[in-house]
């Protein structure tokens, strides 16, 4: 893992910049050693104490990753339904204070944008002004499906959900067919 690996406590860097994990393990283990062998010396012991402690805040950043996960199969709508395209965090965590962002071929024109908590769509899409919605009662265990209003058939394609945190981005994306149901076929259900 050859990232560079940040830590942060109440805003303050505790851990500036770490080539790699592995360098963050060997020097963990000769502090250790060396606090372990010279356990009189007071300094040698905090400074093992504050890396040991600083692996414990990096192991734990590790472990607040997430991916994003949509539906494998296409989503199929009829043309004027309402639809909802599923999409969650894995492992299941909150997206309150994420950005979340839909968008359909180009990142910066957008389908739906949800930055720090709240929906910002006053440079959205133009033909989705207004027909979409992020289902913001499950947005706190991760939920960050979106739901588009009357369905067009314009709206078939692909569909990217981005998430995006302080420290982490991940992105999936789905794939919406529209079915036309004809005429006739209407009328004979509302016959029945």
């Amino acid at each position: 893992m050859s990232q560079n690996l940040s830590c942060w406590r109440t805003g303050t860097v505790i851990v500036k910049r770490l080539r790699s994990f592995d360098q963050i393990q060997d020097t963990m283990e000769k502090k250790v050693t060396s606090s372990l062998c010279l356990s009189s010396r007071a300094s040698t012991s905090v400074t093992g104490l504050i890396i040991v402690c600083t692996c414990f805040c990096i192991r734990k950043l590790e472990s607040a990753q997430f991916t994003v996960i949509g539906s494998a199969q296409p989503i199929t709508a009829i043309v004027g339904q309402d639809i909802v395209l599923p999409c969650h965090l894995s492992p299941r965590m909150s997206a309150e204070n994420m950005e979340v962002r839909w968008f359909r071929n180009y990142f910066d024109t957008f389908v739906h944008l949800y930055p720090d908590g709240r929906d910002q769509n006053g440079q959205q899409i133009p033909e989705y002004r207004g027909r979409t919605e992020l289902l913001n009662s499950g947005i706190m265990n991760g939920n960050i499906s979106l739901k588009i209003f009357n369905i067009e058939r314009a709206d078939e394609g692909q569909y990217h959900c981005f998430v995006q945190d302080e420290t982490a981005n991940a992105e999936t994306a789905l794939l919406l067919n529209i079915a036309v149901v004809p005429y006739s076929f209407l009328v004979y259900v509302m016959k029945c």
